[in-house]
């Protein structure tokens, strides 16, 4: 895990500047830098402080910085709600998101609710785990029983304040070097050194670090095998934001039209890279590395559109999230374990995405409405 232990100083500092913009491996002033757009103004969704539990079962906050069905917390969110009726487990869950994974005083002040309410279980998925370790340990203090979703603790350079009932994850430093990896290999065969623009997620968020950290580590241990070289010619942080990771594309495409790979901190990313390059007529000349498999993304892998992406089952950590609570609300907590990682395979063509992809997922109109015609029939009959 070299990349993720060298760059956090960056990171840091990045942070620390309220850099939005490019910035450079080696802070390099001069190198070629992209404007972020401006936000655009979304107040996200709230937290009722007032909610009850209705009936017997527990109260249950669920925040996250999206809930968009299509991504990885309303994911989450469908294998929660699936678990729970297959047990027949009474429940209320009221639930919460900020206006996006850079919003990080709109998720500090849905935190802040969550200690006010005071619900039996809260699950929290942050973009930066660093950046709400102290909420979650008051929103414990206050009574409520915490999960935390996304994050692996053993990835966290100082030790959590919070205690969580479990945390259910997934490794992000794997995810993005099993997708690096995997296209490495592609390009040992064709035996041409490549040139790579990493569009990172926020500054301050250790998912990204470790994802995009992964992707270049697998960049250079496998191309360095077979005689190989990459550069990463630019840079940028485009926040895990589609809008973004689209007008960046454009910016970086014009700098160097010869660019050979971009890599998406999120499905988010890569889809808006997809959608840049398709409107510019490159589609076919770059390769996209993404990161988390949301529907949209699984579906433009099946049509070739992205190139490849580590695929992070949300839907199962969703229902390990439920049994945890499940076995906690029975008395049984000390069963739930301290960690549950789920595996990581790479989506790379039609086939691979109906192998990995739990069948419950593919039903969504967010993945069965952006496949080619007859893809479905080909693959399920």
């Amino acid at each position: 895990m070299r990349y993720r232990k060298t760059t956090s100083s960056l990171f840091v500092l990045c942070a620390a500047a309220l850099v939005l913009s490019a910035c450079g491996a080696e802070l390099d002033e001069t190198a070629d830098q992209a404007v972020v757009p401006e936000d655009e103004g979304d107040d996200g969704e709230g937290l009722d402080v007032d909610a009850q539990a209705e009936g017997d079962g527990p109260l249950i906050a669920f925040v996250a910085f999206t809930q968009d069905i299509t991504e990885m917390a309303g994911q989450q969110i469908i294998g929660l709600e699936a678990a729970f009726e297959e047990a027949g487990f009474e429940y209320t869950m009221n639930t919460a998101a900020p206006a996006g994974a850079e919003d990080h005083d709109g998720m500090d002040r849905i935190l802040q609710d969550t200690a006010t309410l005071a619900p039996d279980y809260a699950i929290v998925n942050p973009a930066s785990y660093a950046l709400v370790d102290d909420r979650i340990a008051e929103i414990e203090a206050a009574g409520t029983t915490t999960i935390v979703g996304a994050i692996d603790p053993g990835t966290l350079e100082e030790s959590p304040d919070a205690d969580p009932l479990t945390w259910v994850a997934v490794d992000e430093y794997a995810m993005g070097h099993n997708g690096a990896e995997f296209l490495a290999q592609g390009y040992c065969e064709a035996g041409e050194d490549i040139t790579v623009v990493p569009f990172w997620g926020p500054a301050a968020s250790e998912i990204s670090q470790d994802r995009v950290g992964g992707a270049l580590d697998a960049l250079d241990d496998t191309l360095g095998e077979c005689g190989l070289e990459y550069e990463v010619v630019d840079e940028v942080f485009a926040d895990f934001n589609r809008e973004k990771a689209f007008r960046f594309t454009e910016t970086i495409v014009t700098a160097h039209p010869d660019v050979d790979l971009i890599i998406g901190a999120n499905s988010n990313t890569a889809l808006g890279v997809m959608e840049s390059l398709t409107a510019q007529g490159r589609i076919d000349d770059i390769d996209i590395l993404g990161n988390g498999g949301q529907l949209d993304e699984l579906a433009a892998i099946c049509r070739g559109d992205i190139t490849a992406a580590g695929f992070r089952d949300a839907y199962q950590m969703g229902f390990d999230m439920a049994e945890a609570i499940m076995r906690d609300w029975e008395g049984n907590g000390e069963e739930v374990p301290e960690v549950t990682l789920s595996d990581l395979p790479v989506t790379h063509d039609c086939e691979s995405v109906f192998d990995a992809v739990p069948m419950q997922m593919l039903e969504h109109e967010g993945f069965q409405d952006n496949i080619p015609d007859g893809t479905w029939e080909e693959f399920t009959r």
